[in-house]
């Protein structure tokens, strides 16, 4: 099965242009349920207008899901689509960040990124100047553009575990992390926790400092929503 996954904004057309032309066997819209911070009410019904104009003109073809999200908010968006993800394993999975919040759609390509899944954007016809109106933002499809994702190697369970401990620890030494943690490894050895250590703050994911000959390491935003996403 083909699964989409939108982000949806304000262009309708460029939303579902994918799905027709990539196949689809079925949807989910990414829609808001409501922000942290206050804004016009208007841009939230806009949003939600279209989105349930999509679902009324392409129902049809494929069932439609909506998944509410709170918009503003980095870490709720990246924990849906993740869901979403969870749900679908098995099928393949395409990500359209051709519309909606930019928050929204960068929380969609890390998703991306780190479950090895496809993503794409759809270059419009053409646009409208007058979006504000009754009108959406652009019209139709020219290109589908691939993006390319964030170079993130595949996460071990060895990895996966080391990140769970460190986040409950809190800042500690390798030292510490070796004694403590023993269990992560049928043959415990400081070599080990050095290496993965190292790697996981390659990756992005710790935040690692040497401090009077001993390495101090502690987890961070990236970690912790790498975390969110295989916990």
């Amino acid at each position: 099965m083909k699964v989409h996954i939108l982000v949806t904004g304000w262009d309708k057309e460029r939303a579902i242009w994918g799905c027709t032309r990539l196949g689809a066997d079925k949807v989910y819209l990414i829609v808001p349920e409501f922000t942290k911070k206050k804004i016009e009410s208007w841009v939230n019904e806009k949003t939600n207008k279209i989105a349930k104009s999509i679902k009324k003109g392409f129902s049809k073809y494929f069932p439609i899901e909506f998944v509410p999200v709170i918009y503003d908010d980095y870490l709720d968006c990246f924990k849906k689509v993740i869901k979403i993800i969870r749900k679908e394993k098995g099928n393949e999975i395409l990500i359209n960040i051709a519309s909606g919040s930019h928050i929204a759609t960068s929380a969609a390509i890390f998703a991306a990124s780190i479950t090895k899944c496809k993503a794409y954007y759809v270059q419009p016809e053409k646009y409208d100047e007058m979006f504000k109106q009754e009108k959406f933002i652009s019209y139709g499809g020219r290109n589908i553009v691939d993006i390319p994702l964030l170079p993130i190697a595949a996460i071990s369970e060895v990895e996966i575990e080391i990140l769970r401990f460190i986040d409950k620890k809190g800042a500690t030494s390798v030292t510490e992390l070796a004694k403590e943690a023993q269990g992560i490894f049928d043959v415990p050895t400081r070599s080990k926790f050095n290496y993965y250590v190292d790697k996981l703050g390659d990756a992005g994911f710790l935040d690692n400092e040497l401090v009077g000959g001993k390495l101090y390491t502690k987890i961070n935003d990236t970690g912790r929503l790498v975390l969110e996403a295989f916990c």
